[in-house]
């Protein structure tokens, strides 16, 4: 089997790109020629470096809708690029399998699917609407996006069960539409233990922390959404009822210079580090102690899930708890309210150790890349079979 995947190339180094070679990669050990679609922008050379280890990259000149000076307006009247639907051509695909970070990326991409005659799908992280995140003229950009999306005649795929509910929400399907809406969740690879001793010894090396030292993690863009100022505000209470706790933030963004401020007027340096984006944030998983993620909302994270692969207690906010709806007990819930007394429930280890525990069983049984691949699978020979 051939699987091309195609992105809507946002360059957000986020989980629909890990997503990607996550996916991609294991496909690849498992006997399938995959290859990759991507912008020629430079924003996708790092992606394009990646995925080109294990399968086939191909690019061609092409503005991410987020590029747009008008947006998915200009995806009304979607003209067609031939050269482009050449390109997926020639790679010869079983299946096309569109990625798409939201609900209004890449309408243009979809809408030329339907001039090939091979089975498709597309996979859409968020399902956030434009008009919910208060964007501009967010309520047309969303009709643009539900006129699009019903038309498209191939699978959606929603990654988690809340989003595969927001995707039937939002295109308001009749029964029969709606049937082509797949749940298919995210997943993540697991460490052996061996793996995570030695990266943990190596990295707390690198980091100089000392035995006694509790390290918390956080991963991500510094972008409103992620809210790593709250990371800062967590951290500081934590500090002060925990004083051997350490706090490093990996991944940079626009609110890097706030963050860095913060920082400095808070005299924190000495506690609260952070490092640019890294390709590999395992050894940094390995490394701690506990986890932070304080976004305001998400797909179904990554960074998330690999840090309970990693045996890491987490703490999310109350907002994404809701999103998320995993079993109570798996994380510590800081609400924005009671967030400082909630966070108390941190200091206890063998606390911290219980809900690491149950959050790990449950990557095993729900959220594994193992059980994610095999439904990718299963939906690409039934698609071919159809």
């Amino acid at each position: 089997m051939r699987i091309l995947f195609v992105s809507s190339s946002s360059g957000s180094r986020g989980g629909g790109e890990l997503y990607l070679i996550y996916l991609g990669q294991e496909l690849a050990n498992r006997g399938y020629a995959v290859g990759l679609w991507c912008s020629q922008h430079p924003i996708m050379d790092e992606l394009a470096s990646s995925f080109g280890r294990f399968g086939e990259v191909l690019r061609s000149p092409y503005q991410n809708t987020y590029s747009l000076k008008l947006r998915s307006f200009t995806h009304i009247f979607p003209q067609i690029n031939q050269k482009i639907i050449s390109q997926w051509q020639a790679f010869k695909p079983d299946i096309l399998h569109f990625n798409k970070q939201n609900l209004e990326d890449g309408l243009d991409l979809l809408s030329w699917s339907n001039y090939l005659s091979i089975p498709y799908l597309v996979t859409i992280h968020i399902t956030q609407t434009q008009d919910s995140l208060g964007a501009l003229l967010g309520k047309w950009r969303d009709l643009i996006a539900k006129i699009s999306l019903r038309k498209y005649r191939g699978s959606l795929v929603a990654i988690s069960e809340h989003r595969g509910k927001e995707l039937t929400s939002f295109l308001a399907t009749s029964s029969a539409s709606s049937e082509k809406i797949v749940v298919i969740q995210n997943g993540v690879p697991i460490p052996e233990e061996t793996e995570h001793l030695v990266k943990r010894q190596a990295s707390r090396l690198q980091l100089k922390l000392h035995p006694e030292e509790l390290l918390i993690l956080a991963v991500g863009r510094m972008e409103a959404q992620k809210q790593p100022l709250l990371f800062l505000q967590w951290a500081s209470h934590l500090k002060s009822n925990l004083p051997s706790a350490r706090f490093l933030w990996v991944g940079d963004g626009r609110l890097t210079s706030l963050w860095d401020q913060w920082v400095i007027e808070n005299h924190a340096q000495d506690y609260i580090q952070r490092l640019s984006w890294q390709n590999d944030v395992t050894p940094y998983l390995a490394a701690a102690d506990g986890f932070f993620h304080p976004a305001a909302f998400e797909g179904l994270p990554f960074a998330l899930l690999e840090a309970m692969a990693w045996s890491l207690p987490c703490v999310i906010t109350s907002t994404l708890a809701d999103e998320l709806k995993f079993p109570q007990g798996v994380y510590f819930v800081a609400s924005e309210q009671d967030q400082f007394k909630d966070l108390k429930n941190f200091i206890n280890s063998q606390e911290r150790n219980a809900v690491a525990n149950v959050g790990y069983q449950i990557i095993k049984e729900q959220f594994s890349l193992e059980k994610m691949v095999d439904t990718y699978v299963s939906l690409y020979i039934a698609m071919l079979n159809y």
